[in-house]
């Protein structure tokens, strides 16, 4: 009792109505206009559930509106990488690109090579040239560039070739790939095998973003929606993409979805393992959608208070999928009802409150009146005996 007569002096001070005193000093009527019956249903005027804080909202059918949110690793875009190797064996007499980390074009030396067999390729290609019309001499002219394309030379080398009539000791081998030289397994002056991996770069304007998804969240997201992603290291940036791939099954030690997001990065901001936030744009199932505020759990139920002929009537109901700021109801309310969309553990009280005083009273043997707290089964001959 003591805890009801706090909130009411709490209200009364706020500007609300005090309650009905009887003639010991009893407070019998309105109780805040709460309607004691047992059931629990609350009646709040506009003044008071202003100054108390009390909001409204009105339940609507519509999408659950829900952002997917997951840590993510940028990694470089596999469409990007390359690897540079030796077509055909020999000495590498210089190196061009002598660093990991620099930045390549295409057509851009990145050594020189000399070969028995490039060497051999150009005299083929200079004796052809200096056959001039002989019968068979552009078959072996032909052959020679071939050959020496084949072997990764340029055609703007060949044509060099044949300007200056004399066989390069060491041919310029030229990358095929524009990005960052991620691996380097040369140094100048080594012999390399036909095959060998020479060079791994990476083309770093585009990146992916790979989050993890939980299972729950796994229905929300499909290829092509639009993703946001941000980086503690980048304050205030914020990068968009697009989900391009969600991997066909789950992880197994961990229970989660692999994602792929593709952002532009042609700043070269975002720099390869950089760790961020992609936040995922998703529409949910549709249905009946509250405020979460407007959903109190209780621990053994959910209670949301629906405004009903004038009183708060506290409904039980069973709640779907959260979002944002919106959850789903699945059962207990329907599109078009009045709802309490903050303030609802005050209701929850004074319900619970007034349950609790009407069992006791009516184990007591008395009467409830429906409008306040008016007992109808006290001896009325006590209030007639006494004096005005």
């Amino acid at each position: 009792m003591m805890r009801r007569l706090l909130v009411l002096a709490l209200l009364a001070g706020c500007g609300g109505a005090a309650p009905d005193q009887d003639s010991d000093g009893n407070a019998t009527a309105d109780m805040v206009g709460m309607n004691m019956s047992g059931t629990g249903p609350i009646r709040v005027t506009a003044r008071q559930a202003a100054l108390a804080g009390v909001t409204y909202a009105v339940a609507r059918e519509a999408p659950l509106g829900r952002t997917v949110r997951a840590v993510a690793m940028a990694v470089p875009n596999e469409r990007g990488l390359g690897v540079v190797n030796a077509r055909v064996s020999g000495w590498v007499e210089r190196l061009d690109v002598n660093e990991t980390g620099q930045f390549v074009r295409v057509g851009q030396t990145l050594f020189a090579l000399y070969a028995p067999e490039l060497v051999a390729a150009q005299e083929d290609l200079l004796l052809a040239h200096r056959l001039g019309d002989v019968r068979g001499a552009e078959d072996l002219r032909a052959a020679a560039r071939r050959r020496l394309a084949l072997w990764g030379v340029a055609d703007e080398d060949v044509a060099a070739i044949e300007a200056g009539d004399t066989a390069w000791r060491a041919l310029p081998i030229r990358s095929p790939f524009t990005g960052y030289v991620l691996e380097k397994h040369v140094v100048e002056g080594q012999m390399v095998r036909a095959g060998e991996p020479l060079f791994r770069t990476a083309d770093l304007s585009r990146l992916w973003i790979e989050p993890a998804l939980f299972e729950s969240d796994i229905a929300l997201v499909r290829v092509g929606q639009r993703a946001d992603v941000t980086f503690d290291a980048l304050p205030g940036r914020r990068f968009a993409g697009r989900v391009t791939f969600t991997a066909p099954q789950l992880d197994r030690q961990t229970r989660t979805l692999r994602v792929r997001v593709e952002v532009a990065n042609q700043d070269l901001a975002i720099r390869p393992m950089m760790y961020g936030t992609v936040r995922i744009a998703a529409d949910g199932p549709r249905g009946v959608i509250v405020p979460l505020t407007a959903v109190l759990p209780t621990g053994t139920r959910d209670l949301v208070f629906v405004l009903r002929n004038g009183a708060l009537v506290p409904v039980e109901v069973v709640v779907g999928l959260r979002g944002d700021s919106t959850i789903l109801v699945a059962d207990g309310i329907a599109p078009g009802d009045t709802v309490v969309a903050s303030a609802t553990f005050l209701f929850d009280s004074e319900s619970q409150l007034a349950a609790a005083m009407a069992g006791i009273m009516l184990n007591m043997g008395m009467g409830l009146d429906m409008g306040g707290m008016g007992v109808e089964g006290r001896d009325t001959g006590q209030r007639q005996g006494r004096q005005p």
